[in-house]
């Protein structure tokens, strides 16, 4: 629920704004975390390519489990959203709807406590300043959605260690939920599980959730969900002639009507995690349309129902403003639109919506069988990141965990892109901020077009073969997608 503090600056004036709230761990923590990433990737790099796949496996698995035990040992580093999580849940539990009340009303009194609204001595051991309070915007109503808010609750009454490691805990949990389906994944399109080590070896994993405990990953568990079962036993071989040097291509069958709901379901249950998870259905859509569609169209009316009828439009809490905090109702949060194409207020909005809208009908055009669901989502997602810059590195979890499946690790820059970003907020970094946020989400974007390039030179350069034929062929650099001849 951070938000950038970029309300009414424009793009050049808003490095100076603060968001409110603060950082809870230490300005220097950026040279950490990009340290982090390129070390994650490295290690992850060098997993995949050893000879000795029982070994490598068991390395990840240590990692992993040694990645989320240390960043649940300490608080939260780089936000403070787990704190308005236990205080949602807290509400919950009360029987009180949590769209009904900020933190500070006088109807929540009761519900206070010296761990999330401090006195002065415990506002002196955080360093903070008197009458502190650790929920960020505690006059507003919540802004997560009805599922996130289930969570919340089920969190609250679920066994655990007290207070931040609970919900460092159960995020830790679903983030070795989402490795483990990531490896399933992979595993079902003929491709090494290991490559799940890009996303769970690095900051997203281990800071954003293992620490920071962020609800971002229950929605990419949902999400990815949704694309496993639309693709569950879906590959039916091709009626074209093989022969013995080149294995026959498969295409994948339409999944069934049941199928394609059930996978709708869950992609509308991670719709009401958090928003955005609603750009993959484009790309889920594209067979079965009126079932998958429907059913999340379902699922997301029956989770707001019961909140609807208790505080009506009250539901949205405070979404509507936070859009606006955020900067997007002004178009200064449009990063690359405003650094490099000079674009602001309306122009920014509008160029910024023609993009999205024109990748969503291209996404709609491409034939399943030859552009998988999640490779299309994360040509949607990925465009939203480019578009949108968010400022938020934990939006990153579900662009990563979509990388990994469609083979697209070029895409890992764009998450990590947030990463300076949001710190910069927060901290005075060497240098003009402005021109470092511009700049990280234009390296980002550098990387994602330079290695497009590169793999669509490698598959002009022999037979193009399918990637699932044959699951044992080498992997070409950075995951391509395309497959070397057999040796």
């Amino acid at each position: 629920m951070r938000a950038s503090g970029w309300r009414g600056c424009s793009p050049r004036s808003s490095p100076s704004a603060r968001p409110p709230g603060y950082l809870p761990g230490r300005a220097g923590v950026l040279p950490g975390v990009l340290v982090w990433w390129v070390l994650g990737v490295a290690t992850a790099a060098s997993l995949v390519r050893s000879a000795n796949r029982r070994a490598a496996a068991g390395m990840l698995l240590a990692g992993i489990l040694a990645v989320h035990a240390v960043a649940a040992t300490g608080p939260p580093q780089l936000s403070d959203d787990l704190y308005r999580y236990a205080w949602d849940g807290r509400v919950q539990a009360a029987g009180i709807d949590p769209y009904r009340y900020g933190p500070l009303d006088p109807h929540l009194t009761g519900l206070r406590d010296q761990w999330l609204f401090p006195d002065a001595a415990g506002c002196a051991a955080i360093e903070r300043g008197p009458h502190c309070i650790r929920l960020n915007y505690p006059r507003a109503h919540t802004i997560y959605p009805p599922v996130a808010q289930a969570y919340f609750t089920a969190v609250h009454y679920l066994p655990g260690p007290p207070r931040e490691h609970k919900l460092q805990l159960y995020g830790s949990l679903l983030s070795l939920a989402l490795t483990g389906l990531l490896m399933r994944m992979l595993t079902t399109r003929g491709r090494d599980p290991r490559y799940a080590a890009f996303y769970a070896l690095s900051p997203l994993a281990g800071l954003e959730v293992g620490s920071d405990a962020h609800v971002d990953v229950l929605g990419a568990l949902l999400a990815m969900a949704g694309l496993a079962v639309l693709t569950r036993r879906s590959v039916r071989p091709s009626a074209a002639p093989s022969t013995p040097s080149q294995p026959t291509p498969s295409q994948p069958a339409s999944p069934s009507r049941r199928r394609a709901a059930a996978a709708g379901a869950l992609l509308g249950a991670a719709v009401a995690v958090k928003l955005y998870p609603a750009l993959l259905l484009p790309a889920a859509a594209r067979r079965r349309p009126a079932a998958l569609v429907g059913a999340a169209a379902g699922v997301v009316g029956l989770a707001y129902l019961p909140h609807l009828l208790a505080v009506g439009t009250g539901v949205l809490g405070f979404l509507p403003q936070y859009l606006d905090v955020e900067g997007y109702g002004q178009g200064a949060r449009f990063l690359l639109l405003a650094g490099v194409l000079h674009l602001g207020g309306s122009a920014a909005k509008a160029v910024a919506v023609a993009v999205l809208a024109a990748v969503t009908v291209a996404v709609w055009r491409t034939d399943p069988g030859r552009v998988p669901p999640e490779r299309a989502a994360l040509w949607l997602v990925g465009a939203a990141f480019l578009v949108a810059t968010p400022v938020q590195p934990w939006y990153g979890v579900l662009l990563a965990a979509l990388a990994v499946v469609a083979g697209r690790l070029e895409w890992l820059a764009v998450a990590a892109a947030a990463h300076p970003v949001y710190v910069s907020l927060f901290t005075d970094l060497p240098g003009d901020a402005w021109t470092l946020r511009v700049a990280s989400y234009a390296v980002a974007a550098a990387v994602v077009l330079a290695v497009t390039g590169l793999r669509h030179r490698l598959a002009g350069a022999g037979p193009r073969v399918h990637r699932d034929a044959e699951p044992n062929w080498p992997a070409l650099p950075l995951d391509s997608g395309v497959t070397a001849p057999k040796r």
